[in-house]
């Protein structure tokens, strides 16, 4: 197969996204067609892609070899399973699902098939993660002991539609919470052994999960915070929207992800890189912010045309979803959860 010929499911600001890197930025791919949604068809005629009127058509095109799934969440399982049925390898948007029991189902299904599942979780793919994740994996601080982050935002945004943030496609903490919680296991390079976390919303405002605390055990013996919230007074904290920090026997790491990645060690801070700016309101096809995107994509091509290992697997989008549900169960119970 000289080339991978994808299609799209799913038209609102992630598939424009996936459709201007598809057909712009990744190599050996072409977009071949789009549905779902109301706004497949001028996003098909805006990249050059038929239009197919639902997914069942869409599937059953013998010119389509993978699927990049971008939908709302609780569709997720439903649609990843009648793919692999048809044959076709799945790329799918986070979170994979809005339960581990319907991520489980999704990676039987596409193993049963023989198919690729891969999920999407570009912050692995962020300049500032993954050059943070290659200095803890070489041990330029060490043996790690602890790792903080920040996540503060002064309100929730997604397209013009926040539906994401409803409670049936489980919220912003789990919209967003995978990628904090994957961002951790990648970086640390470490499996998640318990987690004990308050989660709630202040107010009368409707979407569940704006705020939440964790307190996470690694393998290891590494303990980790993460502090999510939605409803940070305005002006929030500077540079606190990706903060985080990673301490390890010998130094420090001090990661902005949309600034500079610093290192503290032999007595000195230095900078080791920063990222241009992100504007993804504003200028959402702009390269810069496109360029995680297009790089997990460009993965996932090259994994299946390559028969190399997956990249980001089903099994790494279930343990990011399991600990947004770990934390969801504490907060409930007021009791660590083990993992």
């Amino acid at each position: 197969m000289a080339e991978l010929r994808l299609a799209i499911l799913g038209s609102g600001y992630m598939g424009r996204t996936h459709a201007e890197c598809i057909t712009k930025h990744v190599t050996r791919t072409r977009l071949v067609a789009i549905a779902g949604g109301r706004r497949a068809p001028a996003l098909a005629a805006d990249y050059g892609a038929a239009f197919e009127p639902s997914f069942d058509a869409l599937l059953a095109r013998s010119d389509v070899d993978a699927v990049l799934i971008a939908t709302p969440h609780a569709d997720h399982c439903t649609q990843v399973v009648a793919a692999a049925a048809a044959g076709k390898h799945v790329l799918v948007e986070k979170p994979m699902a809005t339960s581990v029991a319907d991520c489980t189902t999704m990676i039987e299904a596409c193993a049963r098939a023989g198919v690729r599942l891969e999920v999407i979780q570009t912050q692995r793919f962020r300049g500032a993660i993954s050059r943070t994740r290659d200095l803890v994996a070489s041990g330029a601080i060490g043996r790690v002991r602890m790792f903080e982050g920040r996540s503060l935002f002064t309100d929730y945004v997604v397209d013009q539609s926040p539906w994401a943030g409803e409670a049936e496609q489980g919220g912003a903490f789990l919209d967003t919470g995978v990628h904090f919680y994957d961002l951790m296991r990648f970086v640390l390079g470490a499996e998640a052994e318990s987690i004990f976390a308050t989660v709630r919303t202040f107010g009368d405002v409707p979407y569940p999960g704006l705020n939440a605390m964790s307190q996470i055990r690694f393998a290891g013996g590494i303990i980790a915070q993460h502090w999510m919230s939605y409803q940070m007074p305005s002006p929030s904290l500077p540079n606190s929207q990706h903060r985080y920090v990673i301490v390890g026997e010998t130094g420090t790491i001090d990661v902005d992800a949309y600034g500079k990645v610093q290192m503290a060690r032999d007595g000195e801070w230095q900078t080791v890189w920063e990222q241009p700016p992100i504007d993804y309101i504003n200028r959402p096809l702009d390269p810069v912010r496109l360029a995680a995107f297009f790089g997990q994509t460009q993965a996932f091509v090259d994994d299946v045309l390559d028969g190399r290992p997956d990249t980001v697997s089903g099994a790494d989008g279930r343990a990011a979803v399991a600990l947004v549900m770990g934390a969801w169960a504490s907060s409930r119970s007021g009791l660590p959860v083990k993992l």
